[in-house]
């Protein structure tokens, strides 16, 4: 039953407002009110209190606005840490009844119901899929966005029964079930527990009162393959996935215990004093008042003890606690892609005649700030050089296993990828890899093409409760640079943009409320009908752009931009002023660019690669491919490389999903889970020729194709732009070679701070290309920059030509001679 509460936000507005400018700061505020899209006092009135509902919810109702013109149903998240210890993670073997069934759900979820004859499938996998061998167009009602085709009671009933240990006895006992895709029904004993119709964000719900330490516990899920709000989870690109995509845990708490924490690592601007600070929220299910300490212990990336804090508690039976925990690290060792230093922190609640509560995460210091319309990590310039990551595996689908998921990673860090952006929201563990190995992670909220809902107020409530559940798994990774919420939302008409708009700035302000340390940014839509692009500055921290980078450039040489308000559209001037005063940074992003057709097979095929291309090319039809990828990927991400205010890019995609016959051969039939073979990664992780591209231009530093030489200079002088981040490049080998030899080389050490430009002169190498020059011939070398772990970044043939003199022709050219060289190598 839902429970109706109406608050009506149009009244006293002026009464209220100093309370919530006291709530959240007068600058926040007028953040809000300050708005390209003219938000009003009585719409940030509203988004404050529909937020507070669901942040003090404690079980599904209805929330009634605007005498009754705006009503939402409130959903209650529950965020549980995962402890330490007293877990069971449920992945194996579950039993299976797929719809349609001869029983109830509630009877098939009961312990006394024999699962023995049933199906048996490992979970977390795929239990549904499309058939790779049916074409979509013959299935009646197809629809991958909205998946029509599927039936509301379409299905199964999947269930597994495991023993609670003994020990659990009078502890508080939870199942945690990370993704059930697209929704599912969670019984427990054959008890309804939650109804569950998010497909990639956690739900958590306490079964004490269902189970006994001891005794064996049925945990069943009815999954469903569709259901009203599918939508926002983009089943467009699941191929019809139905399943866990994300494992199953049932694990222990003390009856006074941990619920949750926000502790980000937070960094002075000296970059020399770090701390640990937020809040550590306790509940008290014991049946009196208690007194306790939760303690902090910190170990340094070598995992040896640095420091340890104590903050002591008391609390009633029944009441939560918000408890404020503060510890200083000095001088801490920084993370970023380059170096990701990671610290253990070990959490641990003690109470007097009960046990300890413990959970461990790592964290890591880092100062991201935005200053002069220019992003800065840990005090130097950063650039996102990024990859859309889909997170589906050719057999399990969007169950991507975590040493299959590490791989990708492992790829990206060969291709110079330092950023990912979800385009699925990612499992528990890509956070976890993403801080381990040095990622800046993009990560997006499941909103997705909301056109023809943004603004309805039915949808908000399934809004909030994947933004609530969503935000709070990932909160306190160090990686998650941008909350990316939701993806390619705009308006469906002017008649119903208000609304829209509110919505989003109230998903904006939930966000930060949640995690008020985080940066925010809003996907738009590419170009469309009459819209040309779309640069997203009306609200968020950081501006997006899709595809077209018309209206960026517009906007960098004139100071302002057209953006449609809808669909329909109707076109509104946004200025750089006003999206400054807006609370805009002055930085942009393109989390998606460069579409390109890139099936491996498809060697010539220059007439149907590219996709939404703002310079359009023709080439011949005997062009390679990699030729017209090479073409636009160098004019997009050189713009976006060159431009100081762009905080990167996320090329889409690095693979595409889809469903295959052999579920797992890199070249059989697929039917891919949307319109092309995008990507630079087959599903099996073998790179495709463009991989090789995006490898070459993600190098944190290009050197020139060609450099021109004249009489009288003493060697060849270039420019360089070393982008890494805390990298000096005089910590890096340059090595150059001939074109065909690796046999003889002469060592550069080159002194180039990160985020710095200057021009170089490095002396010749050999008489002999001097002698070439100075005929008019041309000398090719190749250029390697070498890492201090020896890994090579990229390798670069550099072409020298004569500028005052006419060029033999071409064809015509030195390789550099091994002849005793100018540079000394022992220097």
């Amino acid at each position: 039953m839902l429970r109706k509460t109406i608050l009506r936000t149009n009244a006293k507005c002026i009464s209220i407002l100093p309370r919530l400018i006291a709530k959240e700061s007068k600058a926040a505020y007028n953040r809000f009110t300050i708005s390209v899209m003219n938000i009003t006092k009585e719409q940030i009135l509203l988004s404050n209190a529909v937020i507070d509902q669901q942040l003090s919810a404690t079980d599904s109702f209805e929330a009634v606005h605007r005498s009754g013109e705006w009503k939402t149903v409130i959903t209650p998240v529950f965020p549980h840490s995962l402890p330490a210890d007293n877990i069971i993670d449920l992945s194996g073997e579950w039993s299976v009844k797929k719809w349609p069934f001869a029983s109830t759900e509630e009877k098939l979820s009961s312990p006394r119901t024999s699962d023995a004859s049933w199906e048996k499938a490992v979970q977390p996998g795929k239990l549904f899929a499309l058939d790779p061998n049916v074409d979509p167009v013959t299935i009646p009602d197809w629809d991958r966005i909205k998946t029509l085709h599927l039936s509301p009671d379409d299905g199964a009933v999947i269930r597994r029964t495991v023993m609670v240990p003994d020990e659990w006895k009078d502890k508080e006992i939870f199942v945690d079930c990370d993704s059930i895709y697209p929704g599912g029904r969670i019984y427990i004993n054959g008890h309804l527990v939650a109804d569950h119709a998010s497909g990639l964000t956690p739900i958590c719900r306490n079964i004490t009162a269902l189970v006994k330490a001891g005794k064996p516990v049925t945990v069943a899920v009815r999954l469903y393959r569709n259901h009203p709000h599918i939508m926002m989870d983009m089943p467009r690109h699941s191929t019809d996935f139905g399943g866990m995509a994300q494992p199953v845990y049932i694990f222990a708490k003390e009856k006074c215990h941990i619920e949750d924490y926000y502790l980000p690592s937070i960094l002075d601007e000296s970059l020399k004093n770090g701390k640990l600070e937020g809040n550590v929220r306790l509940y008290n299910a014991s049946k009196k008042k208690q007194k306790g300490t939760v303690t902090v212990k910190i170990l340094d990336p070598n995992g040896v003890y640095l420091t340890e804090e104590a903050f002591p508690f008391e609390i009633n039976q029944g009441q939560k606690l918000e408890l404020p925990v503060s510890v200083k690290v000095n001088k801490p060792k920084l993370w970023n892609d380059e170096h990701p230093h990671l610290y253990q922190v070990e959490l641990t609640a003690g109470i007097g005649g009960l046990g300890e509560d413990k959970y461990t995460f790592k964290t890591g210091f880092r100062r991201f700030e935005f200053k002069d319309c220019r992003a800065y990590l840990n005090g130097n310039p950063v650039k996102f050089r990024g990859v859309n990551h889909l997170s589906h595996h050719p057999k399990h689908g969007l169950h991507t296993p975590k040493d299959w998921l590490r791989r990708n990673l492992e790829l990206m860090k060969l291709a110079n990828v330092n950023c990912i952006r979800t385009h699925y929201m990612g499992p528990r563990y890509l956070a976890e890899l993403c801080d381990e190995m040095g990622f800046y992670l993009v990560q997006e909220l499941p909103i997705d093409w909301g056109t023809h809902y943004i603004h309805d107020p039915e949808w908000v409530g399934p809004a909030l409760m994947r933004l609530y559940a969503g935000v709070c798994r990932d909160r306190n990774h160090p990686s998650i640079m941008i909350w990316a919420i939701g993806n390619e939302n705009m308006p469906e008409s002017d008649e119903v943009a208000e609304n829209g708009w509110m919505h989003l700035n109230m998903y904006d302000r939930f966000v930060k409320r949640l995690d008020p340390n985080g940066v925010t940014m809003f996907p738009p839509p590419g170009p469309a009908s009459k819209i040309e692009g779309i640069l997203e500055l009306r609200v968020g921290d950081v501006a997006d752009i899709h595809y077209s980078f018309v209206p960026i450039k517009k906007f960098l040489s004139e100071g302002k931009v057209e953006n449609p308000k809808s669909w329909t559209p109707t076109m509104e001037i946004n200025t750089k002023e006003e999206a400054l005063e807006r609370g805009w940074n002055g930085t942009w992003f393109s989390s998606e660019y460069c579409l390109f057709n890139a099936y491996p097979d498809s060697i010539f095929s220059p007439e149907t690669c590219s996709i939404i291309d703002d310079e359009y090319t023709k080439y011949p039809k005997d062009t390679p491919q990699i030729k017209v990828f090479y073409d636009r990927f160098k004019r997009e991400w050189g713009f976006m490389r060159h431009e100081e205010s762009c905080l990167g890019g996320t090329y889409f995609p690095w693979m595409s999903g889809g469903s295959s016959i052999s579920l797992g051969h890199p070249f059989s039939w697929t039917i891919l889970s949307e319109d092309c073979d995008w990507g630079v990664m087959t599903p099996e992780l073998l790179p495709k020729p463009n991989f090789w591209v995006l490898r070459n231009l993600l190098c944190p530093v290009w050197f020139p194709d060609e450099i021109e030489w004249f009489e009288g200079d003493e060697g060849i002088t270039f420019e360089l732009w070393n982008q890494y981040n805390d990298r000096n490049l005089n910590e890096c080998t340059v090595r150059i070679t001939s074109r065909t030899s690796t046999l003889d080389w002469n060592d550069v050490k080159i002194d180039l701070a990160p985020g710095e430009k200057k021009v170089f002169t490095i002396p010749f190498w050999s008489n002999g290309d001097l002698r070439a020059l100075k005929n008019g011939h041309d000398v090719n070398f190749r250029i390697w920059l070498i890492e201090p772990d020896g890994f090579v970044s990229t390798s670069k043939d550099i072409t020298v030509f004569n500028g005052n003199r006419t060029r033999v022709e071409a064809g015509v050219t030195f390789d550099v001679s091994p002849e005793p060289a100018y540079i000394d190598k022992k220097k």
